[in-house]
């Protein structure tokens, strides 16, 4: 039976998760730094990333409404007897999600911690032991329902700012309309690789994975994960054009510097004034603190299923993961001397690890033994080459640039 659109609205979940998740600190940051530095050049990072997260999570969703099991255990059943491929791909996994999680967690907590202190006036240290102390309470408590909702509204509130600031400030559109059309200016690998992977984070593919394991049952399902996934990305994929829109329009060549993650604040200054800086602070740390304690429970969700912890994310063993990780994002708060550089490059991260994923994610999607019928269709694996190609590019060139 065909669904209404009100149907289709309450049946919504898993990408909104995604969506809350990647609109952070990392995101406001390094959109910032991007239109800082380059004005509309990398727009098309955000469309491309946009796109090819929706074939990327329309594929997560189908791989597990079709095979019944999340992203960690299908990836080990396309070859059960082939041990040196399952254990390749839980090296994968296992160390992409260290390595994103706890970089990630370190930025999340740098811009919540700058957005509180500035707000309260308090010194970064102290705020930044506060905002630790209340991610550790939703690990050890089970309380973070009732906050991520209170952080996402605020969250939601800061991106229809950026919205209606994009619109009132009147950019160029023509050179937007350019900045959609691929290019690299000198210098600017780092920052496109970055906004790749604020938005296309590899490890969310997992978790999205996870969560449609959860929330639906059978394919009979599958056009309400592709609404969800539509409708919310899109969302995203908005609010992160508006902010590099509005970045680039007031702030490009204007000789700022972005050494503190509260550079933002100044592109919201046409349309709120004296008010830009508490608002901004107030959606920094709102983005900040809900996106650290989603990377606790990504963390925590990923690891007790591939190691089987019983009472998965609310298990011993994934409650010390967390703190840990939580530890590690609140002394970097505490004691980081250089936050944007931090941020950005955990974007980066995200952005190289996004294409060891992705290949795993394909693999399952292409096995015509656990998909059958449902296997990708000729677009999904163009799509899904692209965006790996794309971002094994930027990354390779990169390490390039670095070591040469």
């Amino acid at each position: 039976m065909k669904k209404s659109f009100a149907q289709r609205m309450k049946n919504m979940g898993p990408a909104a998760i995604i969506t809350s998740a990647f609109i952070g600190p990392g995101t406001i940051t390094t959109c910032t730094v991007a239109g800082v530095s380059f004005g509309y050049a990398l727009l098309w990072a955000v469309v491309f990333s946009g796109i090819a997260l929706v074939i990327l999570m329309e594929m997560s969703a189908r791989t597990t409404l079709a095979t019944g099991m999340n992203l960690v255990d299908s990836s080990t059943a396309v070859a059960p007897e082939n041990q040196v491929w399952k254990w390749i791909v839980r090296a994968v996994f296992f160390l992409t999600v260290l390595a994103v999680c706890f970089a990630f967690q370190a930025g999340n907590e740098i811009g919540a911690a700058r957005g509180l202190a500035d707000i309260v006036n308090m010194p970064i240290p102290a705020a930044a032991l506060i905002i630790g102390a209340c991610a550790l309470a939703t690990t050890w408590l089970g309380s973070y329902k009732t906050l991520e909702t209170i952080m996402q509204i605020f969250v939601s509130l800061m991106g229809v700012l950026f919205l209606i600031t994009a619109i009132v400030i009147r950019p160029d559109w023509g050179a937007v309309l350019r900045g959609i059309i691929p290019s690299l200016p000198e210098g600017s690998t780092v920052s496109a690789l970055a906004l790749i992977g604020t938005t296309m984070v590899g490890i969310n593919l997992i978790v999205h994975s996870i969560s449609c394991e959860e929330k639906y049952h059978s394919l009979d399902e599958m056009g309400d994960a592709k609404f969800d996934i539509g409708v919310n990305i899109l969302i995203g994929v908005v609010i992160t054009l508006s902010m590099l829109i509005t970045s680039a329009t007031v702030l490009y060549q204007s000789g700022t510097e972005v050494s503190s993650p509260l550079v933002f604040t100044q592109s919201l200054e046409p349309v709120l004034g004296s008010w830009a800086r508490i608002i901004g602070d107030i959606g920094l740390l709102a983005a900040g603190l809900s996106s650290a304690v989603a990377v606790s429970y990504t963390m925590r969700s990923i690891y007790s299923r591939l190691f089987k912890w019983e009472g998965g994310s609310t298990s011993m063993p994934a409650k010390i993961l967390g703190t840990i990780v939580i530890a590690f994002g609140t002394a970097f708060a505490m004691f980081s001397k250089t936050p944007t550089q931090i941020i950005v490059v955990a974007q980066a991260v995200s952005g190289f690890s996004l294409p060891f994923i992705a290949i795993v994610l394909m693999a399952v999607a292409n096995s015509k033994k656990l998909m059958g019928d449902y296997r990708n269709k000729l677009f999904s694996n163009v799509v899904g080459l692209i965006a790996v190609a794309v971002t094994l590019f930027l990354g390779l060139r990169n390490i390039y640039n670095v070591l040469f």
